[in-house]
């Protein structure tokens, strides 16, 4: 983990800025930042193809995977957990025999996949003049299922966590904590921008920018708005900083209902705390700042289409995959 400080990037330009137009400020929220996979992959969806970073970035991701053939279980589905508790340190330090969650882990999460027209394996390109034209993605169906000898055919697909960080380590976004001493929790979106039938990758300009495998990310928060942008194109410092008056904060130990599910403009996950009663939830939607990233190989073109992200199946099986994955 101790790439833990530069899985982010920053804009470089707010001090110049600040000197220049001494008047007029720069918020260090407003400076544009975004998840850089290709440093560093803690929170990240392992690809399968590696060469696509410049050097082995990959970690275990343990999975335990539930499978069934019933209408809806690709999409819909309810878990109830307990959050883990830390050991108690008498004097705020773990002994030698003692480990505290964010020593452990990151993050654990809960995933699915997504629809994502501008993602791997055949991105689509530019809605108006497209790369690969034809290959639509039905949301909340097995249509998607293809075989690995059909897999040029294959619609472009994201994977989402929904992933729940420990207290007390440095906070978001230096480290992986929003509190010394509370949860929090995410959603995040990821994407690849390779196009694996003509061997092609998102341009540089805009790699990065956004990066080759750009996420989405919102905080749950307790009125279901993202409190900055999520789209990788448009997210600011502030979209990876926990805001307590917004954001939905848990206790170790508390109890909590997980429900996620499709909507009419993407995929909505619900936080319900049955300890403290407190709730929180979002939606993957256009219209809370979710977004692709236009695929285009060539030129600098870094633009961001607002998005709903659906579900991509119906059921779940070892066929209902993220292909890049």
């Amino acid at each position: 983990m101790r790439h833990l400080r530069s899985r982010f990037t920053f804009a470089a330009i707010a001090s110049l800025l600040v000197g220049l137009f001494p008047g007029a400020p720069v918020a260090a929220g407003d400076i544009h930042s975004h998840i850089e996979c290709g440093v560093s992959r803690n929170l990240c969806a392992e690809v399968d193809d590696l060469e696509s970073f410049s050097a082995y970035v990959g970690h275990d991701e343990p999975s335990l995977l539930f499978y069934s053939n019933h209408p809806g279980s690709g999409n819909r589905m309810q878990y109830v957990l307990t959050l883990p508790t830390d050991p108690v340190a008498p004097t705020g330090v773990p002994t030698a025999t003692q480990s505290f969650n964010f020593q452990l882990h990151p993050a654990f999460w809960f995933g699915m996949a997504m629809c994502d027209t501008q993602s791997s394996p055949r991105p689509l390109g530019d809605p108006a003049n497209p790369i690969n034209p034809g290959i639509a993605c039905i949301p909340d169906s097995d249509a998607n299922i293809t075989t690995d000898s059909g897999i040029a055919s294959h619609p472009g697909t994201a994977f989402m966590e929904m992933q729940f960080y420990p207290p007390g380590w440095t906070s978001w976004p230096a480290g992986l904590s929003c509190d010394a001493n509370l949860w929090c929790a995410a959603l995040n979106i990821d994407s690849l921008e390779i196009d694996y039938f003509h061997g092609t990758q998102l341009n540089k300009a805009c790699q990065n920018l956004a990066s080759i495998e750009p996420v989405n990310f919102a905080f749950i928060t307790k009125s279901g708005i993202p409190h900055a942008p999520p789209s990788p194109v448009n997210s600011t410092v502030g979209t990876f900083t926990p805001n307590g008056a917004t954001d939905l904060f848990m206790n170790s130990g508390d109890r909590i209902v997980v429900t996620m599910k499709d909507t009419a403009h993407g995929l909505r996950i619900d936080l319900n705390d049955l300890t403290t009663g407190q709730a929180g939830f979002m939606t993957a939607s256009a219209a809370n700042g979710f977004g692709q990233v236009q695929y285009e190989p060539s030129g600098s073109v870094c633009k961001n289409l607002p998005y709903d992200f659906h579900p991509e199946y119906s059921t779940s099986s070892e066929l209902t995959r993220v292909p890049w994955a």
